[in-house]
């Protein structure tokens, strides 16, 4: 079966959505390699699609301002969704061991660091919690970075339950063109297939308004 035109997510194919994903270290222990890489393999293997990604891992808070750059470079314009793979709490992300200060980025450093330069892009925050903050603090943050919205989580969620649901956000992503009406489509689209899982992860997505 064919999941692009029977069961899954139905629509009509749209330009293919290439995805950009950063990711953190998952565990202090450099022997054990959880990755979030096998999603992107499935993704790049979904025909008729096969969605392209580029994937980073990122150690430091330098590291990923590095590769946010890089990721807004009109070169990676056919990469318009950012996945930030990482352990979290509400309004911020860890790039390295939690204890450490340095390794904390907050919503206040990525809107800084992502400055008017987000048109037309997705940015998925793969973390525990990340957004769950007030409406208004993800509003200004779509506002201040351009982004036509904010995807991620209000509580901590478990790793393959959320991997699973992740895979199924990406690839609702390829059948609505990025603009506020495709992203209220692709909004409305999960939660119609994957209403109870988003529910039970607490799933969130803000998308900007219309101006």
């Amino acid at each position: 079966m064919n999941d692009a035109t029977k069961g899954g997510f139905r629509g009509v194919r749209r330009h293919v959505k290439g995805v950009f994903c950063l990711e953190g270290e998952w565990n202090e222990s450099l022997k054990k390699t959880s990755s979030v890489k096998p999603i992107l393999e499935l993704l790049r293997q979904w025909a008729p699609y096969h969605v392209p990604s580029i994937h980073r891992n990122v150690a430091t808070s330098d590291e990923l301002r590095y590769y946010l750059d890089k990721w807004l470079l009109k070169t990676y314009a056919d990469h318009p969704i950012l996945y930030l793979a990482f352990h979290g709490d509400p309004g911020t992300i860890y790039i390295g061991e939690q204890h450490r200060e340095e390794s904390h980025v907050t919503l206040d450093v990525m809107e800084d660091a992502l400055a008017g330069r987000c048109g037309g892009r997705v940015i998925y925050f793969g973390a525990c919690a990340t957004l769950d903050v007030h409406g208004n603090r993800l509003n200004r943050f779509l506002k201040e970075t351009g982004a036509l919205a904010v995807c991620g989580y209000r509580q901590d969620v478990g790793w393959l339950r959320a991997t699973a649901f992740e895979l199924l956000v990406f690839a609702a992503m390829q059948d609505n063109a990025l603009t506020i009406g495709g992203a209220t489509a692709m909004k409305r689209r999960i939660t119609r297939e994957a209403g109870t899982l988003a529910k039970e992860l607490r799933f969130r997505m803000v998308i900007r308004r219309a101006e």
